[in-house]
């Protein structure tokens, strides 16, 4: 703020004053309701009035942090730039919706966000816990207090002070461009639900394990856990298509550390979500059930430390500002007490019930449990190595070393191996039952299934063969397996979309067959064809995306892929963040005066806090059917090109012509002043004509090097900065006279399966949850009570015979 003028500043109005001071007096407020809701259910038991105490105090604390929220929502709609957040996250030029999402565009508001749904998940589940209501509640108080006392050190409600007194800037420095895109109002709402959920799987867990009634709590936790996958599940998808439409890399799914931060706990998940089912059907697992139900929340709470901490700040185009130091403690106690709390727990009780002989965790047999123990193992497995692979920017940060992310390609080479089994249980495990089948019968019913996929996937690799559909995508990719060995990509990625075809006919055929019995039961078989929907898109269209790249410059058109691109001006100035570049893309296959379409990546001038000037840049999505054409436009330059070392015979292909570096030449003494040396190099054009022309660098006075370049055209001047005249290399520079576009194009088949893929999963999933409410409700249950242990056998058989 030393850049203000203070004649410029005038006095905030007392009413946001007002709002700022109940939004900092909520927080505060919330934080001791819920430790008073922790103590009063603690002493309940020997003071029942204090029961109704927990009570109200609990539904105070979790309505001041709704209400808290209301608050920044206000100021930040209102535009009070008086407060160093809404300042830091917002300016006049904003939409409202692009205003009310500074909320949650950094870390003081994105920690809000996640106590405010954390807050609504809790009083929508508190009221339907029964038995567990107590230890539920103590948990879950123990977490929003937690976050309630690092909001008072990380307070969004702080305001910018001139010796001691609030003022209000003209202007708020707004949302990052980065974040001004349609997603940032709909995806962090959206998975921010889903980790506000794993709260409540977490505290329901705890409370089983607390009373020791491991049973009665899965018809009230398996709703709540299909919403969290579902939502988690749905904003990993709606960040991937955010990623999409505005990083510029070409893909949904980069394997940054923060998008495993939402990857794992949905992994984890998915996986409790599972071991539910066998539990529910074949009374076992009751062990393994407690544990998953915390994972996914220990998980969340572990990424969050790693985001927030400033680990990640070199690694991650995702992470957090470093936090405040206190705030920073609080959270690593939050995470600490939570983890050893939970699983110290956890294993205190399974020495007891073993010890009692009261949980049945032994091995399946040849039956469908055999295929969930398998595919819950696989997911685990899968969200464990992501999870190792997520740290190690971590662990290289701790032992003094510059934080790296681990790369794209180590991912693809390791999860395959975990992946690959786990779509064929998905397959396969519909057509197993609970009683067992033989070999032969299961083979018989997935004989039909196998063929039709054989078929499927045959029909597609002969069309993208033989039509010129196949002219638009790379049929050749190379993959690199582990141990660095590449194959051929063609036969790795047809099978890969094998076994996602596998998956699709197969829960299909599956769906159809169990449509007639329950309309509702086939949520399941849905969400399954939902995945293979999905990962076949993502496959097809990173395996098989074909990319080019090129410059484009003002009067000098170029070629890229099977288009001429021609610049055709923007649609305002630099300055202006809405401005976008046009590119007109023609046919070259095809004769016509008309572009094809007309790209238009935005382009925009930023001038950052340290004065430096920077261009932010997205992407164009040409969308069709059945493939995309991406246009990523690159930092533009306008200096020219860097020095590039070329040797005698070498040639530089600048898109529009080509420079090939012949001989040098001399044109006097070595070490004599007006000595010019130069090098000979052919200009070429696509037209076949060619031209000579010789840049030279002539010796100064005092031994400085004077240039001499020539012009290529009217737009470009060629350089020669350097030489080696041990090898005759010299070193060319190209200088723009107006500026120069690097563009990226990619043709990206099938995307449309990404987003089908994703509607259908989430489809299935709140069917499902509705589904399994419904049913709870319709079921005539037992009345629930809290466990009491029962007497040994050899106690047993005592107190029979005293009776006798």
């Amino acid at each position: 703020m030393n850049d203000v003028n203070l004649s410029d500043l005038v006095a905030p109005p007392s009413w946001s004053l007002t709002v700022g001071v109940i939004g900092r007096i909520l927080i505060i407020l919330a934080s001791g309701l819920f430790a008073a809701t922790g103590v009063s259910w603690l002493f309940a038991p020997r003071f029942k009035a204090l029961e109704k105490v927990a009570r109200w105090a609990f539904g105070l604390a979790c309505g001041s942090l709704l209400g808290a929220f209301a608050a920044l929502g206000v100021l930040f709609a209102n535009n009070r730039f008086e407060y160093e957040y809404v300042y830091g996250h917002a300016d006049k030029s904003n939409a409202l919706g692009y205003r009310i999402a500074g909320i949650w565009s950094g870390q003081e508001g994105s920690f809000l966000l996640w106590a405010t749904c954390s807050a609504a998940f809790a009083l929508l589940t508190v009221g339907k816990t029964g038995i567990y209501r107590r230890w539920y509640t103590i948990a879950t108080s123990f977490f929003l207090g937690a976050v309630a006392s690092i909001l008072a050190f990380e307070s969004p409600f702080n305001l910018n002070l001139i010796d001691g007194k609030p003022f209000v800037p003209m202007d708020g420095l707004g949302l990052a461009p980065s974040l001004q895109n349609y997603w940032v109002i709909i995806h962090p709402p959206t998975i921010f639900l889903g980790f506000g959920s794993l709260t409540s799987l977490f505290a329901l867990g705890f409370a089983a394990m607390a009373i020791r009634n491991y049973v009665d709590w899965l018809p009230i936790v398996r709703p709540w856990a299909i919403v969290s996958t579902t939502l988690v599940g749905l904003g990993l998808c709606m960040g991937g298509f955010w990623a999409y439409e505005t990083l510029g890399w070409g893909g949904f799914w980069m394997w940054d550390p923060v998008e495993n931060v939402s990857f794992v706990p949905w992994l984890f998940t998915a996986a409790f979500v599972h071991s539910i089912i066998v539990q529910t059907t074949r009374k076992k697992w009751q062990g393994t059930n407690l544990i998953l139900s915390g994972l996914p929340f220990i998980v969340f709470v572990y990424g969050t430390f790693l985001t927030r901490s400033g680990f990640l700040s070199d690694s991650s185009v995702h992470s957090f500002a470093e936090m405040n130091r206190y705030a920073l403690k609080l959270l690593i106690t939050l995470m600490t007490v939570s983890t050893l709390g939970f699983l110290g727990l956890w294993a205190f009780r399974m020495f007891q019930a073993r010890k009692d002989g009261k949980i049945d965790e032994g091995p399946a047999g040849i039956k469908k449990d055999a295929f969930y123990m398998v595919g819950i193992t696989l997911l685990l497995t899968m969200g464990t190595a992501t999870a190792i692979g997520m740290s190690v920017p971590l662990v290289q940060a701790l032992k003094g070393e510059k934080s790296r992310v681990v790369e794209e390609g180590v991912y693809h080479q390791v999860l395959p191996w975990v992946f690959i089994p786990m779509m064929f249980l998905m397959a396969i495990t519909p057509f197993v039952t609970w009683r067992g089948l033989k070999v032969s019968e299961l083979l018989s019913k997935l004989y039909t299934v196998l063929c039709v996929t054989i078929g499927i996937t045959g029909l597609l690799v002969f069309l993208a063969v033989v039509t010129p559909y196949g002219r638009n995508i790379d049929l050749a990719p190379k993959i690199t397996l582990i141990g660095r060995h590449d194959i051929g990509g063609l036969p790795w990625l047809a099978f890969l979309v094998a076994v996602c075809t596998f998956v699709l006919v197969a829960n299909v055929w599956a769906a159809a067959d169990i449509v007639k019995r329950s309309k509702m039961g086939v949520s399941s078989f849905l969400s399954h064809i939902g995945v293979a929907l999905l990962m076949g898109g993502l496959i097809i269209s990173r395996g098989f995306e074909k990319k080019a790249d090129t410059v484009v410059m003002n009067g000098h058109p170029s070629r890229v892929l099977n288009y001429e691109v021609r610049y055709a001006g923007m649609t305002s100035d630099v300055h202006d963040r809405n401005n976008k570049i046009k590119l007109e893309f023609f046919d070259t296959t095809k004769k016509g005066t008309k572009p094809v379409f007309t790209a238009t990546p935005g382009l925009y001038e930023l001038t950052m806090a340290d004065g430096q000037v920077t261009n932010m840049v997205w992407p164009h999505i040409e969308r069709h059917l059945l493939m995309d054409t991406y246009v990523s436009l690159g930092q533009p330059r306008t200096q020219g090109t860097e020095d590039i070392s070329v040797q005698e015979g070498k040639s530089i292909d600048l898109g529009e012509m080509v420079l090939t570096y012949q001989e040098m030449t001399r044109k006097g003494e070595f070490g004599q002043a007006g000595t010019r040396f130069g090098a000979l190099v052919k200009v070429s054009t696509p037209d076949g004509k060619s031209t000579t022309v010789n840049p030279e660098m002539e010796l100064g006075g005092e031994g400085g090097m004077v240039m001499h370049p020539v012009q290529l055209n009217d737009q470009m001047e060629l350089m020669m900065t350097g030489m080696n005249a041990a090898d005759k290399s010299v070193n060319l520079k190209v200088q723009m006279k107006t500026p120069i576009y690097p563009v990226e194009v990619y043709h990206k088949p099938m995307t449309i399966l990404v987003w089908l893929g994703t509607g259908v999963s989430a489809l299935a999933g709140f069917l499902a949850a509705v589904y399994r409410k419904s049913s709870r409700k319709g079921s005539s249950e037992a009345p629930l009570k809290e466990h009491t242990p029962e007497p040994s056998p050899e106690l047993a058989t005592a107190l029979q015979g005293k009776k006798k």
